[in-house]
């Protein structure tokens, strides 16, 4: 009787081992995404200092714990196969693009005469899955990248220095930067509901905001431009002469400002995407072309520099295994990079998007990109 309760009392003794800290151990975890933050492997005491909002450190980024990504998985689509593949460096030459009875679609070979259906375990496609991230043409704007480098490396005749981005963009002219909007805001109506992240990315930069400026720029712009008209007469009436339009000096607030003032307070109003791309669709037409040198507005300028820089950097960050390093100098992993780019993005969107080319340049320097190489190693790939 006495053994059984000795036994008994052992047993429950074993059970109720003692949690000790070693055997706890400990994680620092954000309360949002739960994602694990790096920490000391031992505790020890010390002396440190709180950062707080004064400390002037810019953005930061805490240390945290590497996770395994699950692998990227190829397109579905067998032309974006093919894309990510002539993105990696493949010769697609002989690849070409097939589509079943059943709707399905799949790649062919007939490299060395040989006609070959590859099916998703094909050695080829190991290529564009180590690339981390698959190209998607919807999602992520391959071209603006090739752009802004132009851009940023063009140089003068016989001149070794680069004009600059700001001056590139004023030889683009300034009816180019209407023909630009109207396609934006095309682009963002047709995405609002389809893809928002996407819109979300875009609209960040080219939206009521700037529309608003850009119709306001113009009205202004116009104004001088008719003011600066000879006065002519008829009957002893005075009008001038607009575009082959003859209009009565008295008639002008009413025939020429006032429809541009109406549309204006549309645009202001403007609930979603698809009213902004209208009221601005509608301000396009009444608008009168203006010269090439006319100065384009200071707001869509510094939305194309905010929105360029932006979407560049994400391309680099995706495709091009480059990485940022925060205000503190910490250098981030993919992930860590891609949030800081967006955290930068929200900080610089209302007018400050030029910037986000400091930061290019910086991101540039920092993953040792030189940018007439890369587009000489694209040249090739053509």
């Amino acid at each position: 009787m006495n053994s059984k309760k000795k036994e008994t009392r052992g047993t429950k003794a074993t059970r109720g081992t003692k949690v000790t800290k070693a055997t706890r151990g400990t994680k620092v975890l954000c309360p949002g995404c739960g994602t694990e933050f790096a920490i000391a492997k031992n505790e020890f005491t010390t002396v440190a200092t709180v950062i707080g909002e004064d400390s002037g450190l810019g953005v930061i980024f805490p240390a945290v714990v590497e996770k395994k990504t699950a692998p990227a998985k190829l397109p579905e689509k067998a032309d974006e196969r093919i894309e990510a593949l002539r993105n990696a460096g493949v010769d697609v030459s002989c690849l070409f693009a097939m589509r079943g009875a059943n709707g399905g679609e799949c790649i062919a070979s007939n490299k060395g005469g040989k006609l070959v259906v590859l099916n998703d375990n094909d050695p080829l496609f190991d290529i564009i899955i180590s690339q981390g991230t698959v190209p998607n043409g919807h999602l992520f704007r391959r071209w603006v990248m090739s752009k802004m480098f132009h851009m940023m490396s063009e140089t003068a005749y016989r001149s070794k220095e680069p004009l600059g981005v700001t001056e590139m963009i004023h030889r683009l002219g300034y009816e180019y930067q209407w023909k630009m909007l109207m396609n934006e805001l095309y682009a963002q109506m047709k995405m609002e509901s389809k893809d928002p992240e996407s819109f979300i990315e875009r609209n960040r930069w080219f939206n009521t905001n700037v529309v608003e400026a850009m119709a306001r720029d113009y009205t202004i712009q116009l104004k001088e431009r008719v003011d600066a008209l000879k006065v002519r007469n008829c009957k002893g009436i005075p009008y001038k002469r607009i575009c082959s339009r003859n209009i009565f000096v008295s008639d002008l607030a009413i025939k020429l400002y006032y429809p541009l003032d109406m549309v204006m307070a549309r645009i202001r109003q403007a609930k979603n995407a698809a009213q902004l791309y209208n009221a601005a669709r509608i301000f396009n037409n009444l608008r009168i072309k203006m010269a090439f040198d006319t100065p384009q507005s200071k707001a869509w300028i510094d939305a194309y520099k905010g929105s360029g820089a932006y979407f560049t950097m994400q391309n680099l960050i995706r495709f091009h295994g480059c990485v940022a390093y925060d205000d503190g100098e910490n250098r981030l992993d993919k992930t860590q990079s891609l949030d800081f780019l967006r955290i930068k993005a929200m900080m610089y969107a209302n007018g400050e998007g030029w910037r986000l080319l400091a930061v290019l340049k910086k991101m540039l320097a920092d993953n040792n990109i030189d940018i007439k190489k890369k587009m000489a190693e694209w040249r090739k790939k053509k």
